[in-house]
């Protein structure tokens, strides 16, 4: 009598079980990244929302569309109300600088801008200073 060739069912059920295992562990992976992904583009798209209001608000101080005192010291300010931001919350928050600080000279104007964008937990930030001297 010829050997028998092929595998058993005990052998085939084991290789089931361990080919499960992997493609649970890889599915796990692929869902991580997945997620990683998604918050990654949120946050480069909050990042883009910031610079867009911030760029919005220096061109209003900038002759000859502009002046310094068109930016509004008010918390938070509407200044990039009118710019789409669609599901992000953006605010923007303008302060007066005390003149003869360390950032701010005697004799100079000084306004210090925030720029705040999030959404579901993801927040992009920018600061700067508009000055008038």
């Amino acid at each position: 009598m010829s050997p028998q060739r092929g595998f058993s069912l005990i052998e085939l059920i084991i290789v089931i079980v361990v080919v499960s295992i992997a493609v649970v562990a890889i599915g796990g992976a692929f869902a991580f990244v997945s997620r990683s992904l998604a918050l990654n583009e949120d946050q480069q798209r909050a990042s883009q929302l910031a610079q867009e209001c911030a760029e919005h608000i220096l061109s209003r101080t900038r002759p000859p569309r502009g002046h310094f005192a068109t930016v509004a010291a008010a918390a938070p300010s509407a200044d990039c109300n009118g710019l789409n931001a669609g599901a992000y919350t953006r605010v923007v928050n303008v302060n007066n600088m005390a003149a003869g600080g360390p950032l701010c000279a005697a004799g100079w104007a000084c306004k210090w801008v925030q720029v705040r964008v999030t959404r579901s937990g993801v927040a992009a930030e920018v600061n700067f200073m508009i000055v008038q001297y």
